[in-house]
């Protein structure tokens, strides 16, 4: 964003401030009694402006405006030694102007810039003065009085863009000369100086509209999971005891557990079917029926531990699925126990669990 508009683009505002004249002057028979008088005089009050410009390009712009830089009141007057001297009146001015701008960026917000031209002012005034000194007497009154004519103008200033529309801009400008010492024209001659505050907006302001930022590449999407089955294992002998379908004291701990890692696969949808497995010791009936009461047993504990009901299976397959094969032959009873004591086991297979794949 740049503090001057954009080029080739018009702009128009306004300013008001502190108007102040000085270096008043006045005809030159009144000058002479100065001297020995006392001087009351207000030389401040509003101005006002409104301006409208041209931007050339990025250094260089035209103005053209219109000021009021209101009254100027002076109140003279003696008394004593035989003299007798009164001057009251006031002036206004007025001027329409124009000025070449010369703007020289400092930052890319702030402008600091000159300005140099001319005015057509225009003076009007009310004088009136009495003066003796006991051997003659001048008394004057000039009422309406006016006086237009040309005068300089030279400004310094500083502009901040608020944003690409709207500027505002602190300045001083001098203007000379307002009205002519002449008691036939305005009779007082002055400087002025305006310190304003000015707020403009400038016509057809393009680009500085905010850029939406380049979107992130989407992600690539996440692998689709499948859904997986997954099997636990638990020794017989550590949750009942040999040829017995009740729980052992101790067996609550490794259910526990059991059922902490089922709640940690989180199945969606899934079933857990608990499979109890004997080994060949006994008959085949006889370990059938024994497999499946403590598939039975495992089950109604995982429900009372907090799984559905209806999602949780229990079934029997006896001796059918060893995993010591023939690695134990027949002998005495102990040993065999002791032997085949991994094919008394109970699984549990978890399905319906949700895994990313690899």
């Amino acid at each position: 964003m740049q503090a001057a508009a954009q080029d080739n683009t018009w702009y128009v505002g306004g300013k008001a401030g502190w108007s102040n004249y000085y270096g008043v002057d006045y005809n030159a028979q009144v000058e002479e009694l100065f001297d020995a008088t006392k001087v009351n005089e207000n030389s401040d009050d509003l101005g006002l402006g409104l301006f409208a410009g041209y931007q050339v390009n990025r250094n260089v712009a035209i103005e053209l405006g219109y000021d009021w830089l209101g009254k100027y009141q002076v109140d003279k007057h003696y008394s004593g030694n035989g003299v007798d001297f009164a001057l009251d009146g006031e002036a206004k001015a007025q001027m329409v102007q124009a000025t070449m701008k010369i703007i020289l960026p400092a930052t890319s917000a702030l402008d600091i810039y000159g300005r140099l031209g001319g005015a057509y002012a225009w003076t009007e005034s009310s004088l009136n003065v009495r003066a003796s000194d006991g051997t003659s007497s001048l008394s004057e009154s000039h009422e309406g009085n006016k006086y237009h004519g040309a005068a300089f103008v030279g400004a310094l200033g500083v502009e901040y863009a608020i944003d690409k529309d709207w500027a505002a801009r602190l300045e001083y400008q001098y203007t000379t000369p307002l009205g002519k010492t002449s008691l036939d024209e305005s009779g007082i001659e002055m400087d002025n100086g305006l310190l304003s505050v000015g707020m403009l907006y400038r016509f057809g302001q393009i680009g500085d509209e905010p850029v939406a930022p380049t979107p992130a590449p989407e992600p690539a999407p996440a692998p689709a999971p499948v859904l997986v089955e997954k099997q636990f294992s638990l020794d017989s002998d550590v949750l009942f005891e040999f040829n017995k379908a009740t729980l052992k004291p101790a067996a609550s701990q490794a259910l526990d557990n059991l059922f902490a890692q089922i709640l940690a696969a989180n199945p969606k949808d899934g079933v857990a079917t608990v499979i109890g497995h004997t080994d060949r010791i006994g008959s085949e009936a006889y370990n059938q029926s024994l497999s499946e009461q403590r598939a039975r047993t495992v089950a109604d504990y995982l429900i009372a531990k907090g799984l559905f009901a209806d999602k949780v299976r229990a079934e029997g397959r006896g001796e059918s699925s060893p995993v010591t094969g023939g690695s134990c032959p027949d002998g005495a009873k102990a040993q065999m126990i002791a032997c085949l004591a991994p094919d008394r086991r109970v699984e549990v297979r978890l399905t319906g669990v949700s895994q990313v794949a690899e």
